[in-house]
Order: structure tokens, then C-alpha cells, then sequence
């Protein structure tokens, strides 16, 4: 019987997350209220169901807790998810939904996943995510009411380059990088909250000006954050934040001349890691041959693991529990997505893919209804950060690259990335809101035919009655119809 579910759930979970995928990008097409309304609600409605399956497929094969622990978090999760997908969008009307949605989806992914693979895990990254979750309510209404951010970059620029050196100096190696402080049991990776403050640095910079001697002077700030990364071997950090850089650049001086100077630096760059160190050497050669005789058990073993499980998943999955995604070291972090390939198959891998790419054409749609440069790179960089992180992540996943230990946003375990990437979410949502009142202002003024001037026009509905009042500015004629 546990078996028969689990075979029809895992081919439930591919339609369903068709479904949700087609209609994260009908959203982004239907630009109107009236019309995205019914598609966020059956949005949501997907997400709730999927999460039920999944909860249900794990309390009926779990081994490592017990049934009432399932059923508490289960519980707990799914309140979570009715709290976020109903309360939000009454505080804050007009925030994006689509995003919205996306986040919960995600999330949603990352529980069941977590949970099948360590429950106790999935414990703690349930209660980082409910207690930052909270607490980001009020990033949304700092983003959209002050506007001093701004006015913080040289702030932003020491408190940044601080950080990292904390880490340089203090910080604790793993795996051939120094990626984390640890301060009273709690390990705490600073380069996740680091790419937040970066980007709020390099958009005060190109916001106040795009001159040639200016952009030197920020390349030279930025590329200090990047030596830093390079001399803690957090090559995966490195390359993120300048990619950021790159085509916050290009944003703020459309000069398309500096992405192939920067791609040249970038492959520049390579070659020179390679030369300097030995673990770069170590996953070059993984990359190109994890299946080599003298690699395969020893620094090839994770990636390898990784490419059996999503052979052995197929296009359609073992289904869940029926596979072996914890003979991969490290699943739960670098590698979720190997396990998500494996019992979800490669079509679901895909679509998870392809929601990942709406949320990043939902950041670039806000940076596009900002009139503050300021806020425009901002949405541009966290977009290309987030979307860089993803390309990495299942690109050293399905071996397409070298693995870089990157995590994936919102669906991976670890503290400081689920952390900084809500707050990257919340950060995007405040900027949605000053989006959505920059084009209602828009929308309000609309040129007069024949005539330079500038017709105001408002309309509303009054116990069934339409008034529409039109003033033509500049002109002393005035005419009311009712």
C-alpha cells in the first residue's frame, strides 16, 4: 500500500508542479489585477496540495522520528504557509504576488525534501524560517517608506569589506575555504549577508554617478571584496559577487562594451585560481572526469553519487523514499538538488528550475517600474545574485560545471543562506510596492491629443453611478461630465 502511494503521489507531484508552473508564468504575462487574481489563488491552492502529499508520503515512510513529530510539524508548516499566502497580502496590498507565491513554493520543496532526508534538520530550518520570516515583515515598509538607503554607501562599502576580513582572519576552514565564524556553538557564514550589503553599496555608487572616474573608483572598492573571497579560497562567493557587479554596471551605464571586458577578466580570473590552488586543481579535474579510476572513491566520490542518483531518477523519479540520495555527502546542502532529481525526476527538476527563472523576470519587472536608479540596481543585482546562485548550484549538481558549494535559495539547509535569501525576497517586495505607486502615478497623467499639456484623469464607482472628471492642465477650460 506505502508503495502504490508513493508511485502515484510522485507522478501527482510532476502535474502539479506543471500546473503551478504554468501558471507562474501566465502571471507574469497578465499584468492586471482582476486577471493575476484568480492565478495567485490556484497558485496558492497548488501549494497547499503539494504539500499535503508530501507530508502525508513522509509520515507513512519515515524512520527517523516518530509519527507524532511528523504530525506537529506538519501542522506547524502548514499554518506557516496559510499565515504567508494570506496574511501578507492584506498588510501590504501591493506587494507582488507572484513572488510571493514562488517563495512559498519553494519553500514548500525545500520542507518536504529536508524532511526525508533529516528530519531534525528540517526541524531547525522550519524554525529559522518561520522566526525570519516574522521579523521580515518589516523590511517591505522600511524599502517603501525612506528613502536614506541611499545615503549609506560608504556604510554599506566598510561594513562589507569588515565582515570579510572577520572571516579572513577568524573564520573557521571547511572543505578547502574559510566560509564561516562560529560564535557560541552557532556557525554564522557572513558572505550571504555580505552580498546584500555589496549590492546596496555598488547601487549608492553608480546611482550618484555613471562617470568613467567614478566607475573606476567602484571598481577598484569592488574588486577589493572580491580579493578577499579569492585569498579565502570562497571562489563560488567570488565569482557571485562579481557577476553583480558586472551587470550592475551595465544597468547603470548601458555600455554592453563592459560585459565583454568583465567575461574576459571573469575567464582571466579562472585560469589564474587554477594555477594558485590546489583544491580548484582537485575540482577541475572531478568536473572534467568524475569517474576516473583514481577519483572516483576518493575526490570524485559526491559528484559521482550525485550523477548515479539522477540517472538512477530518470524523467519521472524513484518516487519518494525510494531512492538513495543520502549515499551523496553533504545532500542536504550542495547537493539538494541531486536528491530532488532523483526521487522527483528530471521533468520536476525542470519545472523547479523554470519557477526559479520566473522569480528572476519578477525581480528584473520591478527593477523595470522603479524611477530611482538607486532602486533599480538594487533589484538588479539581488536578481542576478540569486540567479547566479542557482546556475551554480545544479550546474556542479549535474556536473556542467565545477562544484562551486553554493547553496540552493530557499530549499537547501543552512541558517545564513535561508536567512539572507528571505530578506533578499522581503528587500524585493518593498521595491514592488514603491513600483506598483510609481506606475499608478502613471497612469493618472496621460497626454493630451493635439495639445502639450497633461490630462489628469480619475474614476470611481459610487453606489453604481460613474463620474469621470477630467482637468486639462495648463488651460482654463475645465469640464466635469457626470
Amino acid at each position: 500500500m506505502d508503495t502504490f502511494i508513493v508511485i502515484v503521489t510522485k507522478y501527482l507531484f510532476i502535474l502539479l508542479m506543471l500546473f503551478y508552473t504554468w501558471e507562474s508564468f501566465s502571471a507574469l504575462i497578465h499584468t492586471k489585477r482582476y486577471q493575476a487574481a484568480g492565478i495567485f489563488q490556484r497558485q496558492n491552492a497548488i501549494i497547499f496540495v503539494t504539500y499535503i502529499l508530501g507530508i502525508v508520503t513522509i509520515f507513512m515512510n519515515q524512520k527517523d522520528t516518530t509519527d507524532v513529530n511528523v504530525i506537529i510539524l506538519g501542522g506547524l508548516q502548514m499554518c506557516f504557509l496559510i499565515v504567508v499566502l494570506g496574511i501578507f497580502p492584506i498588510i501590504y496590498p501591493n506587494i507582488n504576488k507572484g513572488i510571493l507565491s514562488n517563495m512559498c513554493m519553494l519553500l514548500t520543496i525545500g520542507f518536504i525534501i529536508l524532511a526525508r532526508l533529516s528530519f531534525e534538520k528540517s526541524v531547525k530550518q522550519f524554525i529559522i524560517v518561520a522566526v525570519v520570516t516574522m521579523l521580515s515583515l518589516i523590511v517591505p515598509y522600511l524599502m517603501s517608506r525612506f528613502n536614506m538607503w541611499k545615503s549609506l554607501t560608504w556604510i554599506y562599502c566598510f561594513v562589507g569589506l569588515g565582515l570579510l576580513v572577520a572571516v579572513l582572519v577568524v573564520g573557521t576552514l571547511s572543505r578547502g575555504a574559510k566560509l564561516y565564524i562560529k560564535i557560541s556553538g552557532f556557525t554564522f557564514q557572513p558572505s550571504e549577508f555580505v552580498k546584500i550589503i555589496f549590492v546596496f553599496f555598488i547601487a549608492g555608487m553608480l546611482s550618484k554617478s555613471a562617470e568613467f572616474g567614478h566607475l573606476v573608483l567602484s571598481a577598484v572598492l569592488a574588486g577589493l571584496y572580491v580579493i578577499v573571497l579569492v585569498i579565502s579560497t570562497d571562489l563560488g562567493s567570488a565569482l557571485i559577487f562579481f557577476m553583480m557587479y558586472l551587470f550592475m554596471v551595465y544597468v547603470g551605464t548601458k555600455k554592453v562594451r563592459y560585459l565583454f571586458i568583465g567575461m574576459a577578466g571573469i575567464s582571466t580570473a579562472s585560469v589564474i585560481a587554477y594555477k594558485l590552488f590546489s583544491h580548484v586543481q582537485v575540482r577541475v579535474l572531478v568536473w572534467k572526469n568524475p569517474f576516473a579510476a583514481d577519483i572516483i572513491n576518493n575526490s570524485g566520490y559526491q559528484v559521482s553519487q550525485s550523477l548515479f542518483a539522477l540517472g538512477s531518477g530518470g524523467l519521472m523519479g524513484t518516487g519518494l523514499y525510494q531512492g538513495y540520495p543520502n549515499k551523496i555527502p553533504i545532500v542536504d546542502n550542495d547537493f539538494v538538488f541531486s536528491a530532488i532529481g532523483e526521487e522527483f525526476g528530471a521533468i520536476f527538476g525542470i519545472l523547479l528550475i523554470l519557477v526559479c527563472l520566473s522569480c528572476f523576470i519578477s525581480f528584473l519587472n520591478t527593477a523595470m517600474e522603479q524611477n530611482s536608479m538607486f532602486n533599480r540596481l538594487v533589484c538588479v543585482g539581488l536578481g542576478v545574485g540569486y540567479a547566479i546562485q542557482i546556475i551554480l548550484t545544479v550546474g556542479g549538481a549535474i556536473n556542467m560545471i565545477p562544484s562551486t558549494g553554493v547553496t540552493l535559495p530557499l530549499i537547501s539547509s543552512g541558517g545564513s543562506s535561508i536567512l539572507s535569501t528571505l530578506i533578499v525576497f522581503a528587500i524585493i517586495q518593498g521595491l514592488a510596492i514603491v513600483g506598483t505607486a510609481n506606475m499608478n502615478s502613471v497612469r493618472r497623467k496621460v497626454p493630451t491629443e493635439g495639445t502639450g499639456n497633461v490630462t489628469t484623469r480619475t474614476t470611481s464607482n459610487v453606489k453604481g453611478l460613474r463620474k469621470t472628471q477630467e482637468i486639462q492642465v495648463g488651460t482654463k477650460r475645465k469640464t466635469k461630465i457626470k
